[in-house]
């Protein structure tokens, strides 16, 4: 029962299908397990980057996209980070988040863009300046 307990809640973040922006009790909501537990894992205070992320703190979100490239991210995690980060791109808007995503590494950038076009691919041109940052 544990176990079916635990995949419901992955796939309660996997596959949620773009709409309107997730409020920020839902960001908060999705990264309540996974995610910060696997930040913890790797040193990480997730909560609050998260925080910052969802208050429009430029650095906030740059900490997010870091989380991407650490061993944190991987499996019900990584696919919740992705989900989060999609909202918070449907939060930003596409202009100011690719511009916090432009000044990171090219390989963060690549992991994020190609994390999206897998999860949401009928969303490229909803948000072409994030989808551009990175071959896909």
């Amino acid at each position: 029962m544990g176990l079916a307990v635990l995949l419901g809640a992955a796939s309660s973040v996997k596959a949620q299908p773009p709409g309107p922006p997730p409020s920020a009790a839902k960001l908060r909501y999705w990264a309540g397990g996974d995610c910060i537990n696997a930040g913890k894992y790797v040193g990480f205070d997730y909560a609050r980057a998260l925080e910052r992320a969802i208050q429009k703190e430029p650095s906030g979100l740059a900490e997010l996209f870091r989380f991407t490239d650490t061993a944190g991210f991987d499996g019900a995690a990584g696919e919740g980070h992705v989900q989060i980060l999609f909202g918070l791109l449907q939060r930003w808007g596409d202009r100011r988040f690719a511009r916090v995503l432009r000044a990171q590494s090219s390989h963060i950038r690549e992991i994020i863009v190609f994390e999206f076009g897998s999860a949401f691919p009928d969303q490229r041109s909803q948000f072409p300046k994030t989808y551009s940052l990175a071959p896909h």
